[in-house]
């Protein structure tokens, strides 16, 4: 279902575009080219579509939601993140980048030997990444995985795409790889608060069960301190279990853990 919508998508724009040129009442084609193009655009940007393949963003509705973490390793938050999570006894599933994993392999392989989850999160992150073409598409993800299979050891089983936005051919890609699409329930904008306890506030009011909640390694870092989002980490889990919801990997709340 989700590859017929896909496929019907994108000829039905440029069909659009061509009756434009073809005579056909202006108001009438132009209307249904500008819908299709939305439909499109929004199929690759927004994170829980599945115009372009199969996204998992909610885990089964039990106490439990996913702590995931993104665009690691970062040689100061990495480290701290681990810290806090070894301290209150819970699991998380991080979501590196190729590139920075090879910049800190030490980093890929402490967290897997702490039992957190190692994932992938494309090879360098680009911005482009909804827009690159099959092979640039392929090359992100395959470097990606192949870096943190030696790394960590493991061959990641997830994929969450850069933003979260995803490639016309991003779905034959993970497939061909053996990979799921993963992106998120919750996230807080750690990525623009300014505020540790705002971004916690705003996890713990979006937490339902079964949630996969989105977190940023590296992000708003001053004075050489942790980044907002790893500030606000400790209160995020006493939080969660305050309301009955238990912190755990991403193949935890699937049912899914090696």
């Amino acid at each position: 279902m989700i590859r017929r919508l896909s496929a019907f998508l994108i000829p039905l724009t440029f069909l659009m575009g061509t009756l434009l040129l073809r005579g056909v009442p202006e108001r009438i084609s132009a209307s249904l080219w500008i819908l299709s193009s939305a439909l499109i655009t929004a199929g690759l940007l927004a994170p829980r579509s599945q115009v372009f393949g199969r996204t998992i963003f909610q885990g089964p509705p039990q106490p439990r939601v996913a702590l995931t973490f993104d665009d690691g390793p970062h040689p100061e938050d990495t480290p701290a993140i681990l810290g806090v999570l070894a301290a209150a006894g819970a699991q998380a599933t991080f979501f590196f980048v190729g590139k920075k994993a090879r910049e800190h392999p030490e980093l890929v392989r402490e967290v897997a030997r702490s039992g957190h989850e190692v994932e992938a999160h494309s090879d360098t992150h680009p911005w482009w990444f909804s827009l690159a073409g099959k092979g640039r598409l392929r090359r992100e993800v395959r470097r990606s995985v192949a870096t943190l299979t030696q790394l960590s050891g493991r061959r990641p089983r997830f994929f969450r795409p850069p933003m979260g936005h995803k490639g016309l051919s991003l779905e034959e890609t993970l497939r061909e790889e053996g990979l799921e699409m993963v992106t998120w329930s919750a996230r807080p904008f750690d990525t623009v608060s300014r505020s540790p306890q705002a971004i916690q506030t705003r996890l713990l009011d979006r937490a339902r069960p079964g949630g996969i909640l989105l977190l940023h390694e590296g992000i708003r870092r001053q004075n050489g301190h942790p980044s907002r989002a790893v500030q606000a980490l400790p209160g995020l889990l006493r939080g969660l279990r305050e309301r009955g919801l238990e912190p755990v990997s991403l193949g935890d709340l699937l049912g899914r853990k090696e």
